[in-house]
C-alpha cells in the first residue's frame, strides 16, 4: 500500500464517494461483541478511509459502547493523523487488505499485529473490485487471493494475539 498511497490520496482528494470508510458498518455487531469479549478500552481502525462510520448519523463507536476519544482513526490516503504509535486493545482493518500490493502484504499484516495488544479483527474481499485506478485498467483490488491464502498469511504472523479474519461477500 505504501507504494500506492499517492494514488489513493489523489483519488480521495479528487473523487467524491471513494473510500468513505463505511464498510465497517456491515460488521458493527460482530466487532461490538469482540470489544465486549476482550474488554477493549482502545481501538485502532487502520485504513478507516474518510472515517464516516464515526460521524453522524452512524457513530459506530456509540454502538460499541465507546467514546470517540477511545478510537484512533488512521488511513494514509487521508490526513487524519500521523501513523499510529503503540498498541491498542483492538485493531480493526475493514476491506483494506486487498488494496495492499502482494509484496507488501506480510509487512502490512505484521504492522497490524504489532499494534494489537489483545486482538485483531480484519475483513478481506477476495474478488476484483468494480473500479479501476484512474486512467488505467488496473483493478483497485491489487491482491486478489482466495480466503485460505489470507487466513494462512495471518496465521504466520499471529503469535499469541487473538485474531479474526472474515471474507467480505
Amino acid at each position: 500500500m505504501d507504494s500506492l498511497v499517492p494514488i489513493y490520496r489523489q483519488m480521495a482528494e479528487t473523487e467524491t464517494g471513494n473510500f468513505l470508510g463505511l464498510s465497517i458498518l456491515n460488521h458493527a455487531k460482530e466487532i461490538g461483541r469482540l470489544i465486549k469479549d476482550i474488554d477493549a478500552g482502545t481501538v485502532l481502525d487502520y485504513g478507516c478511509g474518510r472515517g464516516d462510520a464515526y460521524r453522524s448519523p452512524h457513530k459506530i463507536h456509540h454502538q460499541w459502547g465507546l467514546k470517540r476519544s477511545q478510537v484512533t482513526l488512521y488511513d494514509p490516503a487521508f490526513h487524519h493523523a500521523p501513523p499510529p504509535v503503540g498498541q491498542f486493545d483492538l485493531v480493526v482493518c475493514s476491506d483494506v487488505l486487498e488494496h495492499i500490493p502482494e509484496d507488501e502484504v506480510d509487512a502490512f499484516i505484521a504492522r497490524l499485529f504489532d499494534h494489537a495488544r489483545k486482538a485483531l479483527w480484519a475483513s478481506v474481499c477476495c474478488r476484483p473490485a468494480k473500479k479501476v485506478f484512474p486512467g488505467t485498467d488496473r483493478n483497485l483490488h491489487v491482491t486478489v487471493k482466495p480466503y485460505q491464502w489470507w487466513h494462512d498469511t495471518f496465521a504466520e504472523h499471529a503469535g499469541p494475539t487473538q485474531w479474526t479474519l472474515v471474507e467480505t461477500p
